[in-house]
């Protein structure tokens, strides 16, 4: 290529590259050099077929703007612009299913997927499929650094909602949730989730509040403070009433196709109203879409638990989870997600004069799947299995040793209604069944919840 082709491209390059802040209310196209005569067009370089196109989509001949773009892409020429204006070039054939396979296929890039995410927004629209335009817009303003890119998605919003343009989005965020049912084995929901069973049927109420203020930038390249409390209160069992609250800060940001956050919290818990433990956990995560229907999450915690209670000084010691999971977006109703966690514990152990592993090595495999009936009813359910083998081998009490080892198996089917105003009503039921070589940790249990959610 000679230095002035050259410079061509790269002014190409640049005002592409600028067009991501421009305004977008319809659909953008940027024409970066003079026509070129087609002829031979089979013989010229693919660049050469690319600015062609870009000719004739500029003189409103889309069907050989369209044959160019995909000779341009047949010798040769990957570029995400060139896919960008073959998928603009569908939309204006009216080839609208083309149009969205094709803005799809820029979802991998991140910076331009938030304007495929608006591009898809219209090409929905077209199709007559309101909700799913409402929600690539909403993620447009969600994942997009560009102000004006973001405002020209909430007008679109705002014309779906009938009401004029939404205010810049807040940066406090949160909901609550209130909820209650019933319990067949109350058991103590503890970090180690060693304590036996208490074998007692209850009634209980549960309350979760959590909110997020974003201090600087925005979800991908911020800071963030965030905070929790969770009530749990039996009717009758009061000793296993739990308290916890949880405050911690994340740092976000983009590193190539990955978004990455870490994080540091500090959580106390009380036990009816006592001091139960308190912890320290550095939490790291990664995401990335890995195709336009699958992604990616990685997921590394490290806490050291502090005992409140001499009582329970065994549980004292260090935690570390890594999880991995695939997320499959099968299509606008179907959701269905695989994950992997493996848990290591270094605890105190020791209970009284006798030696017990508190110490577990944990593999969790867990599948769940949610369809999504209409707009406002959905079902999910999720299966999950743990394996749990103990560090070390426990002293028995009748003399010898034995190491503990634990299959456990969940399975929760929910439903849930979607309300005005975001809020959600949801009902739950879940099993659990737990097999030990210790008998006392054996135990089955049944649990049936009616929640509702409001976010704020």
């Amino acid at each position: 290529m000679d230095r002035s082709r050259y410079r061509k491209y790269q002014h190409c390059r640049d005002r592409t590259r600028h067009s991501r802040s421009l305004p977008a209310a319809v659909l953008l196209l940027l024409v970066c050099t003079p026509p070129v005569s087609t002829a031979q067009s089979s013989l010229q370089p693919p660049l050469q077929i690319y600015e062609q196109g870009n000719a004739a989509f500029r003189s409103g001949n889309y069907p050989a703007a369209l044959s160019s773009y995909l000779a341009a892409r047949r010798a040769g020429l990957e570029k995400n612009t060139l896919t960008y204006n073959i998928g603009v070039t569908y939309y204006k054939l009216a080839r609208y299913e083309e149009a969205r396979e094709t803005f799809r296929d820029l979802l991998d890039d991140a910076e331009m997927a938030p304007l495929a995410y608006y591009n898809l927004g219209l090409v929905s629209l077209k199709l007559g499929d309101a909700q799913s335009a409402r929600r690539w817009f909403h993620l447009t303003i969600r994942e997009s650094d560009s102000a004006k890119l973001r405002t020209a998605a909430e007008a679109m919003v705002a014309r779906l909602d009938e009401r004029k343009p939404a205010a810049r989005p807040s940066r406090w965020s949160g909901f609550v949730t209130l909820g209650g049912g019933y319990d067949s084995n109350v058991t103590l929901r503890s970090d180690s989730e060693t304590i036996v069973t208490s074998e007692q049927t209850d009634y209980f109420g549960e309350f979760f509040a959590y909110g997020q203020a974003r201090i600087s930038g925005n979800r991908n390249r911020g800071i963030s403070l965030e905070g929790s409390l969770y009530l749990l209160n039996y009717e009758q069992l009061n000793a296993y009433n739990t308290s916890s609250l949880r405050l911690g800060g994340s740092l976000a940001r983009r590193l190539n196709h990955w978004r990455v956050s870490g994080s540091l919290h500090y959580v106390h818990t009380l036990l009816d109203q006592d001091g139960y433990t308190r912890s320290a956990a550095l939490g790291l995560r990664a995401r990335r879409r890995l195709d336009r229907d699958l992604h990616l999450r990685l997921r590394y915690e490290i806490a050291y638990i502090e005992d409140l209670d001499t009582r329970i000084a065994y549980l004292q010691g260090w935690r570390h989870k890594s999880n991995a999971s695939a997320v499959w977006r099968l299509d606008d109703k179907k959701r269905l997600i695989l994950s992997y966690q493996l848990e290591l514990n270094d605890r105190e152990d020791l209970d009284g004069t006798r030696f017990v592993s508190y110490s577990p090595t944990r593999h969790t495999l867990r599948v769940r799947g949610r369809y999504k009936f209409s707009p406002r009813y959905t079902a999910a359910l999720d299966l999950r299995y743990r394996y749990s083998r103990y560090n070390d081998p426990t002293e028995l009490a009748s003399g010898g040793t034995e190491t503990r080892e634990e299959n456990r198996t969940r399975a929760t089917l929910s439903f849930s209604h979607n309300l005005r105003h975001g809020m959600v009503v949801s009902a739950e039921y879940r099993y659990t069944a737990n097999a030990s070589n210790f008998r006392r940790y054996d135990y089955h249990r049944e649990e049936i919840m009616l929640n509702l959610l409001w976010p704020w």
